[in-house]
């Protein structure tokens, strides 16, 4: 992993200083917003959000490179388009989230015997070893994260996010 700061990306991704839970707005229980689906996966994204980037901001981990290495590890050789796919990112952008894996360290690209223009991506020791620091830190944020929900709620509201993704 590369040990020369990033003053710019590191400065805008550092946390601010927080309260311990985040702050929901009071809403009356009629509220404009109150029965709206948007409005509270959106709380919901921002309070995972920065739940995520306070245990992982000191690995130098967000959400996308935390992904596309636990898919390098999950699916040797994958390729980079292949990759994007599952990360539904568009393909610069996951150019450069690749590219910057490769700087760090983390990840390499192999030639593709079987398609000379392609490539595919494995995680380096370091890598591995990143997501071996990564993984306590995972599990604790999604212990915190369903905090308040029982294990049938968890999994039926992941299913339901699901569904929600699947149909956008």
């Amino acid at each position: 992993m590369s040990t020369a700061p990033r003053t710019t990306e590191t400065a805008r991704r550092k946390p601010a200083a927080r309260a311990a839970a985040p702050v929901l707005p009071a809403l009356e229980p009629q509220s404009a917003l109150d029965d709206r689906l948007g409005y509270w996966l959106r709380l919901a994204q921002m309070a995972a959000f920065e739940a995520f980037n306070e245990a992982m901001t000191p690995l130098d981990l967000t959400p996308g490179r935390l992904g596309a290495l636990l898919l390098i590890e999950a699916s040797p050789d994958i390729h980079q388009s292949t990759l994007a796919e599952a990360l539904h990112v568009k393909p610069p952008n996951m150019a450069v989230l690749v590219a910057r894996l490769e700087q760090d360290g983390l990840i390499r690209r192999v030639d593709d015997p079987a398609n000379r223009r392609a490539n595919m991506l494995r995680l380096t020791p370091a890598g591995r070893a990143l997501l071996r620091r990564a993984g306590k830190l995972e599990a604790e944020l999604e212990v915190r994260l369903s905090a308040g929900l029982s294990g049938t709620e968890r999994a039926a509201l992941i299913a339901a996010l699901r569904r929600i993704a699947e149909q956008a």
